[in-house]
């Protein structure tokens, strides 16, 4: 399973059929394309952390936008 394939399992999770996984795509914007709120992104950020055993910063949370970006960040943080 890719980084990106874990993180939209997380996102389904704790949405419960909220999201529709065709729209877990790279490209997919966090917010406008997903739907998460501020409140969905802190459970994104905190399930995540615990899922791939690292800590996301607050700056770094704020600059994640897509979904891409969150398995790009996350690939980055374990390879370091």
């Amino acid at each position: 399973m890719t980084t990106l394939e874990k993180v939209g399992e997380i996102i389904l999770k704790f949405k419960k059929g909220k999201v529709a996984p065709e729209a877990l795509k790279p490209g997919a914007l966090l917010t406008k394309d997903i739907g998460l709120d501020s409140l969905d992104l802190t459970e994104l950020w905190v399930l995540t952390e615990d899922a791939f055993k690292l800590k996301i910063s607050l700056e770094d949370a704020g600059k994640m936008k897509t979904l891409g970006d969150v398995a790009g960040y996350i690939d980055k943080q374990l390879s370091a």
